[in-house]
């Protein structure tokens, strides 16, 4: 037999043979036909190197031979969501000035993702402790639910139970039934008291009411950084309770003034739970002739649009709580679509946002 008529028969062997009508070629169909592994094959329909060019062109001719597709990537199993109950106080939906940037985040991120969602608040009313979950889902079962700033035990329990998607905004469930998206109070709170030892100060004020697992974590991170640096902490001396979950700024005002009232109020730094708490301390030391921050330095936690117009602008730690919406929605997306394997507890980062309140302490000064 001469050399041509052996390449002949090689040719002829390698030709592919017929497929019956309807019938797919398949990548070992290609890799057969040619000669070539699939590994191969594979390469040179992903335009990938590590093929000779032989080899490469023998390919994409079978390719084409047996009309080969390739497959095309199966597309995400869209979220079946309709609609999304919003659990949470009146004030917050109304205007509180912290969940509106939530609550944008929340509608931003359900249009991003095509969602055809309605959503259906239900306001429970204020009294942080007085929450009636049997006063909640009366129209029925919801479909998913977030909790915007609510995580009492008797309220996830019953979120829990439904069984449906669901998400805790600016909260937590200990028993991790339910995930949830916080900012990181701890660390945050250990960052902008760490930020205050190192312009000097030793004689530290906590202003505070410790009503959830979120703000006990912003003294816990305060105590921290203190007992890093080798600072006391007292309780009974360095914390001053307002008494109130509302978190107002004339919460806070009433307890410096008594405060101030009993006498020896030495302190040079205050970190407080959040912003309009700041507000008021700020405002009441001020009445009483101290000045912020000369003689004492104030930080607050949120970054509320007020807080950079205020009389002493104030430096804060920064809460992206649009953020806090949009992933509130992806959570739940996963949950419907079944890639959330396991609940979730989120944290995000916070960061110092620097302006007017703080400075050296009287006595690094002089």
């Amino acid at each position: 037999m001469s050399e041509s008529r052996i390449i002949q028969t090689e040719q002829e062997t390698a030709r592919p043979k017929a497929r019956k009508s309807g019938q797919g070629a398949t990548l070992s169909d290609v890799a057969s036909a040619a000669g070539v592994s699939i590994s191969t094959v594979s390469k040179v329909l992903n335009d990938k190197t590590g093929v000779s060019k032989n080899n490469r062109q023998r390919v994409l001719r079978i390719v084409q031979d047996l009309g080969y597709r390739k497959a095309e990537p199966k597309s995400k199993k869209a979220p079946n969501i309709s609609s999304v109950t919003i659990v949470t106080f009146d004030r917050y939906a109304a205007n509180d000035l912290y969940y509106v940037d939530t609550m944008h985040g929340i509608a931003e991120e359900a249009q991003r993702m095509g969602w055809n969602i309605s959503l259906d608040l239900a306001l429970i009313g204020d009294g942080y402790t007085k929450v009636n979950p049997e006063s909640l889902f009366r129209r029925g079962k919801p479909e998913s639910v977030i909790m915007l700033g609510l995580d009492q035990q008797d309220l996830v329990d019953a979120v829990a139970a439904l069984g449906c998607p669901a998400v805790i905004v600016n909260g937590m469930d200990p028993s991790m039934r339910v995930s949830s998206i916080s900012p990181d109070h701890y660390f945050g709170s250990y960052e902008a008291t760490q930020f205050l030892l190192e312009k000097g100060h030793r004689r530290f004020l906590h202003i505070s009411h410790i009503f959830r697992h979120t703000v006990a974590q912003r003294i816990d991170g305060m105590r921290l950084a203190l007992a890093s640096a080798g600072v006391e902490f007292d309780m009974q001396r360095d914390f001053l309770d307002t008494g109130s979950a509302n978190f107002t700024s004339l919460d806070a005002s009433r307890a410096i003034e008594q405060r101030l009232a009993e006498g020896n109020f030495d302190y040079t730094a205050i970190v407080c739970a959040s912003d309009m708490l700041a507000i008021g301390a700020t405002q009441a030391l001020v009445s009483a002739g101290y000045r912020v921050p000369e003689d004492i330095s104030i930080v607050g936690f949120d970054n509320l649009p007020v807080s950079a117009h205020c009389e002493v602008p104030l430096t804060t730690m920064h809460i992206d709580r649009e953020e806090m919406g949009r992933m509130a929605i992806k959570l739940l997306a996963e949950q419907a679509t079944g890639d959330l394997v396991s609940n979730q507890r989120v944290g995000l980062t916070l960061h110092m946002v620097e302006r007017k309140s703080v400075a050296e302490p009287p006595d690094k000064k002089n």
